[in-house]
């Protein structure tokens, strides 16, 4: 018996004029801003409802930040595609970070709590929101404290619930992956709890594989300047792939080795346009496609 082999997937663009999808454009502007302060103001009383009455985030609190999360991205116009089994039981996610929107992202995904750098506390609206969900906030210059912080977060990970943490300790281009802190892996160490690494690239609908150059959050960014910039930006895609467990007996040396380069491989594949069949135009225009298609075949 011939087996026959699985066709391979290609890449397919979004049709249209390339300007309309690839350009920012201040007009959407117009309209994003007003409904993001919207969903901003909502954020308040629905964190204090489901958040900032109880001692501790349970699955309500969880629900209503990766409700709130899917409209923001949504707003922004970020289109998650997602590769890989999302895990249902307790783990710990390692993720290359590019941006505080890998936080929104990965939120809708998983229900967990967040580690992140003590500065996050002081942002405006993200800080509160921050402690209200749980997030711990580590203190890298002080050796004490970020032990302290991990073995809480090992602590909550041994009780049922999945920690989040970016270990490079910053952001990046979303070109590559740098290198990993191994003191975060200890929390699965200590937890004996697998880890799951998480490789997210943000791409320009129209160049897929390519990182976008508008959502790394680096270097004199601002919070609101970035905002601004991103308010204006065609529909992106952002990548969230979510690769092989591995095994807490590693070590947390080999962890961290491990899945750098787990990542660091799958980002090369997403550039190579491994294995994926890309995105189709969600808004239909059958009649202009069909005037479209009548009219070239009737050209010459």
């Amino acid at each position: 018996m011939i087996r026959r082999k699985k066709p391979v997937s290609v890449l397919v663009t979004y049709p249209g004029r390339r300007w309309r999808r690839s350009r920012p454009k201040a007009l959407r502007r117009i309209w994003r801003l007003p409904v993001l302060v919207f969903y901003l103001l909502l954020a308040f009383p629905l964190a204090a409802w489901t958040c900032a009455r109880k001692s501790e985030p349970d699955a309500g609190s969880y629900r209503a930040f990766a409700w709130w999360s899917r409209r923001v991205l949504r707003i922004l116009g970020i289109h998650l595609r997602v590769d890989g089994a999302i895990p249902k039981s307790p783990v710990l996610i390692a993720a290359n970070h590019v941006s505080y929107l890998d936080i929104l992202a990965l939120a809708t995904l998983v229900s967990g709590r967040f580690v992140a750098k003590k500065e996050m506390r002081a942002w405006p609206f993200f800080g509160i929101m921050g402690e209200w969900l749980g997030t711990l906030f580590i203190d890298r210059s002080d050796a004490r404290a970020s032990q302290r912080t991990m073995r809480q977060a090992s602590e909550i990970l041994t009780a049922g619930t999945s920690i989040v943490l970016f270990p490079e300790g910053t952001t990046s281009d979303g070109k590559g992956v740098g290198d990993f802190f191994a003191a975060p892996f200890e929390t699965a160490s200590g937890a004996a709890a697998p880890t799951i690494p998480v490789a997210l690239r943000y791409e320009d609908v129209l160049r897929p594989g390519q990182p976008d150059s508008l959502c790394p959050f680096i270097g004199e960014d601002s919070l609101f300047g970035h905002l601004w910039r991103l308010a204006a930006a065609a529909p992106l895609t952002l990548r969230v792939e979510f690769l092989p467990a591995l095994a807490p007996e590693l070590g947390r040396r080999k962890l961290a080795a491990t899945a750098q380069a787990a990542i660091a491989d799958a980002l090369q594949r997403m550039e190579q346009g491994a294995s994926i069949t890309y995105l189709h135009d969600p808004r239909r225009r059958p009649i202009r496609d069909a005037w479209a298609a009548w009219r070239h075949g009737h050209e010459g």
